[in-house]
């Protein structure tokens, strides 16, 4: 690999974490955003020192790795370097403490000059912490949301609705159990009209100003 190309600068001021493997899986070259992560994990030094083995620490490392599917992980390093997969993704939460951070892994092929074969792997790590969050915010929502679909059957007397238990019970009972509406009681024109004729003559009076 060549060990000064001329990205190599400009990759280190990218928000994504990136580590370059040759294809016995030595890290060959971190950005300074996988320094500065790797430390902040808890996996410095080794994780940003060139040389450091990463398919051996995958398959010898501590057990602790529980986010990754390690043996899946290996056998897609190995589908790359053959030339079988062009990219492998994967969404990981770190081992953290504090704060629950997410990540985005993307492992790529490494080549300096298509269309030749993969000289190594590329790994990347984007922070999706915000998008995650969102996620299951919006998750979280969705399971609050209870919705009225198809054909109710609704007496055509009283108005009672019939549920999915054969049981009847009035609009009210039937909304506040499938739905998070709440009701409070009032009276319509119409109805002041009908059941309160001697006070339905407030209806005709012109709006009070406020």
């Amino acid at each position: 690999m060549n060990e000064n190309p001329p990205w190599k600068e400009p990759y280190h001021s990218l928000n994504q974490s990136v580590a370059i493997l040759d294809p016995n899986g030595r890290i060959v070259s971190v950005n300074r955003t996988w320094a500065t992560r790797a430390s902040h994990l808890g996996v410095a030094p080794d994780w940003a020192q060139p040389g450091f083995n990463l398919f051996h620490y995958f398959q010898h490392g501590p057990h602790h790795l529980t986010y990754f599917n390690v043996r899946q992980l290996l056998e897609q390093f190995t589908h790359i370097l053959n030339g079988d997969a062009k990219i492998f993704a994967v969404e990981f939460k770190a081992p953290t403490t504090g704060e629950e951070l997410w990540f985005l892994a993307e492992v790529t092929p490494y080549v300096e000059e298509a269309p030749s074969p993969p000289q190594g792997i590329v790994i990347t790590c984007t922070d999706i912490t915000r998008l995650k969050r969102q996620e299951m915010q919006m998750q979280h929502a969705l399971e609050h949301i209870r919705t009225l679909r198809g054909l109710l059957p609704i007496c055509a007397v009283c108005k009672k609705i019939k549920d999915e238990t054969e049981m009847w019970s009035t609009i009210e009972a039937y909304l506040i159990k499938h739905t998070h509406a709440e009701f409070t009681h009032d009276i319509c024109p119409d109805c002041i009209r009908a059941l309160y004729p001697k006070y339905s003559s407030i209806l005709d009076l012109p709006p009070q100003p406020e």
